[in-house]
């Protein structure tokens, strides 16, 4: 046998043998948190060391919050310490969204769960190597005397969350009732310095929702309300995992859709079903809440999305699954019901008409006939690229009115690329504050989007154009002579779902 063969699994040997042993980490510092019974708010020393760490090393970096400021300035001698300079390898290794507060709730156990070793590819030592680096960080910059110093901001933060959602102690309940189990503890877990990104966890027999920053404005931070959504997928995801292979082998369902899903960070037809079941979930949490037209209204917007499923699954909730809580006490009993039913729908074959998200085409062709209506965010109405914009629509033959509010119909919305409706739009790129990530790279100036999505609201498109404010203080098409008929016959002759322009 040639040597260097005899030398593998020496080396691989050699190699774990070398892994450092994963640190005892303990903060000396409690959380702020506001509890009823087993349910809390808090903000988490633990996740707030850890997203200080990942911001310094540029993940959610445009974060332009007082915190955030507050946060560079006291660790800006440390943007080169050996944790931040490993996040970054880290975040190339797949340690990123909702690994990290996973990531970070980790750090005082005495084992990695095994998903979060899955999501480096195995590599223990560097998860153990990147723990001994943030521990080291945390002494170093007296991490401890920030939080301290904090708390008064935390308990303002959670006050702020329990008057916004003042249903949060709540949710817990209903979803033990929905899903049939009972957990020890549920803790919502704000975090100041991540912006947009909300996720679900769990460990043990304690629930997560690690909920970011969704707008801020006057000096007050609004928290995303994705809670129902993250709570739910402990429960959700376990029971998918357990029943997957009834499932699998309709996987075929996933075909359609399955551009559009990789775009938005669900590659898999496992993911998928984890999202479609909790979204299904979330349609009855607001049937209970908000009413029957929210629920419908929701799951429309789902479909929308992709998610074609949600409605039926819903449904199976309201007349198989629920009527008959003896026959399936949990949600995991259910499972092998529902798969059966997956199978009939596949073998409806409907799912093969399934048509993913409109082209730019499509949705030029649906306003040159039926008309459009224009819909400006922010104060660019009287910018140049806005007036210019409109009298080429017209020139160029398309009906077009100017409308003050977002309403169903055929739609072209301009905004900001910071503006709230671009971020609840745009399902294609990373949208972060003044700039896009593209695979893996950030663009802050001369950034244009275009975006055909069915219209969310109902009936119709919309074509969202967002951009970075240098961008619409130009004309639509440069300083050329080109008019917006011959400029947008390429746009739409083309089978473009999305463009993304760099000036």
């Amino acid at each position: 046998m040639p040597l260097f063969l005899l030398a593998l699994p020496l080396a691989f040997y050699l190699s774990q043998c070398h892994v450092p042993p994963k640190p005892d980490f303990q903060l000396n510092v409690s959380p702020i948190s506001e509890c009823s019974g087993n349910v809390c708010v808090e903000v988490n020393p633990y996740t707030e060391l850890t997203n200080v760490v990942f911001h310094l090393a540029g993940w959610n970096s445009n974060n332009l919050t007082p915190y955030s400021e507050e946060v560079n300035s006291h660790f800006a001698p440390y943007r080169n310490h050996r944790a931040v300079l490993l996040v970054r390898k880290a975040l190339r290794e797949g340690l990123g969204y909702d690994a990290i507060p996973r990531f970070a709730m980790e750090l005082n156990s005495t084992e990695w769960s095994i998903n979060l070793v899955e999501r480096v590819h195995g590599d223990k030592k560097l998860l153990n190597e990147l723990a001994n680096a943030i521990k080291d960080f945390a002494r170093e910059s007296n991490f401890s005397t920030f939080y301290e110093s904090h708390r008064g901001f935390y308990r303002e933060q959670i006050g702020l969350f329990l008057e916004e959602n003042p249903d949060s102690f709540a949710i817990p309940r209903f979803e033990e009732d929905f899903f049939g189990e009972k957990k020890s503890r549920w803790i919502f877990v704000l975090q100041p310095l991540e912006v947009y990104y909300s996720y679900g966890g769990w460990t043990n027999d304690t629930v997560y929702a690690f909920l970011g920053v969704c707008s801020f404005s006057n000096g007050t931070y609004s928290y995303c309300s994705a809670s129902a959504h993250e709570l739910a997928h402990s429960f959700v995801n376990p029971a998918v995992e357990n029943h997957y292979r009834e499932f699998k082998e309709y996987e075929e369902m996933f075909s359609p859709v399955k551009d559009l899903m990789t775009s938005m960070g669900y590659s898999n037809w496992r993911t998928y079903l984890d999202e479609t079941f909790v979204r299904a979930f979330e349609a009855y949490y607001m049937l209970k809440t908000r009413g029957n037209e929210s629920a419908e209204r929701f799951i429309k917007g789902q479909k929308a999305l992709g998610f074609y499923l949600v409605g039926r699954v819903y449904r199976a909730y309201l007349t198989d699954y629920l009527p008959n809580r003896d026959k399936y006490p949990t949600f995991d009993s259910f499972m092998p019901e529902l798969a059966r039913l997956m199978g009939s729908w596949y073998e409806e074959g409907f799912w093969k008409k399934v048509s993913p998200e409109p082209t730019i085409r499509m949705t030029f062709m649906a306003f040159k006939t039926e008309g459009v209506k224009l819909y400006v965010a922010g104060n660019l109405s009287n910018s140049e690229y806005v007036k210019s914009y409109v009298g080429m629509l017209k020139k160029a033959g398309f009906k077009v009115a100017l409308t003050k509010e977002f309403k169903n119909g055929n739609l072209i919305v301009i905004a900001p690329l910071s503006s709230p409706i671009t971020h609840e739009l745009n399902r294609y790129v990373m949208i972060r504050n003044n700039s896009v990530v593209l695979d893996g790279v950030e663009y802050s100036k001369g950034v244009f989007l275009v975006e055909a999505l069915r219209n969310p609201k109902g009936g119709g498109f919309v074509l969202l154009m967002a951009g970075t404010l240098d961008v619409f203080k130009r004309k639509p098409s440069g300083n050329s002579d080109k008019s917006l008929l011959n400029y947008h016959y390429f746009v739409y002759l083309t089978s473009l779902k999305r463009a993304v322009a760099f000036g």
